[in-house]
């Protein structure tokens, strides 16, 4: 599969076409091939994985686990819990921050976010929890016991390690600290699992869901805890570089920081008779925080430059003229289409916050950018996590911007470039880290911060 000829699709009229022959030109064997370099699960497993891969005779292990992510990650109570823990780790961190702190933004935002999403997605057993040097780990980075602190000269070993893991060539000598990361976080997710009670677990609904499925289809205890790798790739390896350049892109421009900090005051934030008391409405920042959701989604223009694959199960026609042919590979990348001035307009290659937000009184036609837009993919294969990704960066962005001051070494915001380094990214780590001072807003160090899911 990663050795023939690849198709690249750049036209959104083509990409309609191929989201709608989701059978012939499928993400699942995807999955399969890559997941096991990823993960180095058993044979035992691959054969689970590959049975009824594409629901040939009905749903396999894949099917049923993505749409068991589907039901627990769409808008809901599920998410809405998961969102909840997330923001309660997040204001214990954001709380040890204390008044004043220097610290390498990107490691910082790295560890909170890895401590914050894993929380809310395995509960108080979570292995990260039991032992947070499992985030200098995962990342194959130093940790400091400060736990405000990464450093930053080992930033590319993780991604680098795991293309080579991809690679699958003698691993243990050449990814040797991707393999020995995947190994020990295995065995301590193979630890997890076997403790597992589905009827007392404070994990979340996700999580409770995916143990079902692997009890149902009989996946060991060591296979359970290798695909969990694999799993953490999905939670953190966008989300943490989305977060980065979420503070970076707000904080840089005074007139952006300024406005959605008003708009958040003024639209999803709940203050006490005394005003010493500020709650924020997580829910409502959708809706009502709308230059903030337009920032995130130009940030992902911007920033998302991965690409969508597809294999070529069976010789497809695409609009009668583009014959595909079984066997090979369908690559959708998303830089070409996130740049493209026929699409975007002449100002596409500036970062526009208000890119995206809603004008009722300009009629657009929108169709090519909804269609070339994909950060999160497309069809049936759309990232499920999607939803969750986006309260998170959301809600993190709006209790920092709601309470600091964010201050870089020098005085002056220079927002790093982005390295390429991983197969399994669509939004990649920045070449450098960011050193900053974070400083509680003047005039807002006696309030007492609140969150609401309204």
């Amino acid at each position: 599969m990663l050795n023939g000829k690849v198709y690249v699709v750049t036209s959104p009229d083509l990409i309609t076409a191929v989201n709608r022959n989701s059978k012939a030109l499928a993400f699942n064997p995807f999955i399969a091939q890559l997941g096991k370099r990823i993960t180095g699960h058993t044979d035992a497993t691959s054969q689970i994985v590959q049975h009824n891969l594409n629901g040939e005779d009905g749903p396999g292990y894949v099917i049923e686990v993505h749409d068991g992510l589907v039901a627990t990650l769409s808008p809901g109570r599920d998410l809405e819990h998961m969102t909840e823990a997330m923001l309660i780790e997040a204001t214990r961190l954001l709380d040890i921050l204390g008044t004043e702190n220097e610290v390498e933004l990107f490691g910082w935002i790295r560890h909170t976010v890895t401590m914050c999403s894993t929380q809310a997605i395995y509960g108080p057993a979570n292995p990260f929890n039991q032992d947070p040097a499992f985030v200098g780990l995962f990342w194959c980075v130093r940790y400091n016991q400060r736990r405000l602190y990464m450093a930053h000269r080992d930033l590319r070993d993780f991604d680098h390690d795991l293309n080579l893991l991809i690679a699958d060539i003698l691993p243990s000598i050449l990814a040797p600290k991707g393999n020995h990361a995947r190994s020990v976080l295995g065995s301590a997710f193979k630890e997890y699992f076997m403790h597992y009670d589905l009827e007392r677990s404070q994990s979340s609904a996700m999580i409770k869901a995916r143990y079902s499925a692997n009890v149902k289809h009989g996946v060991s205890f060591h296979d359970q805890g290798r695909l969990e790798v694999g799993t953490l790739l999905g939670i953190l390896a966008n989300t943490v570089p989305s977060a980065f350049y979420m503070i970076c892109r707000i904080y840089s421009d005074e007139v952006l920081l300024h406005d959605v900090r008003r708009e958040l005051e003024t639209t999803c934030v709940n203050k006490s008779s005394d005003q010493r008391s500020w709650t924020l409405n997580i829910l409502a920042m959708r809706e009502k925080s709308q230059l903030l959701y337009s920032t995130f989604q130009e940030l992902l223009r911007v920033h998302a430059m991965g690409a969508g694959s597809r294999y070529v199960r069976e010789d497809v026609l695409l609009h009668e003229r583009h014959l595909l042919k079984k066997g090979m590979v369908v690559q959708m990348p998303m830089a070409i289409m996130h740049s493209d001035p026929r699409i975007w307009g002449t100002n596409v290659n500036d970062f526009q916050p208000q890119r995206f937000l809603k004008q009722a009184d300009v009629i657009k036609d929108n169709k090519s950018q909804s269609v070339a837009y994909r950060p999160f993919g497309g069809g049936v294969s759309m990232c499920p996590g999607r939803h969750f990704v986006t309260l998170e960066v959301m809600a993190l962005t709006a209790l920092m911007v709601l309470r600091f001051d964010i201050i870089p070494s020098g005085d002056i915001w220079h927002i790093p470039a982005q390295k390429q380094e991983s197969l399994a990214t669509n939004v990649f780590p920045p070449e450098m880290d960011i050193r900053v001072k974070f400083k509680l807003r003047e005039g807002f160090d006696d309030i007492d911060w609140h969150f609401a899911m309204l």
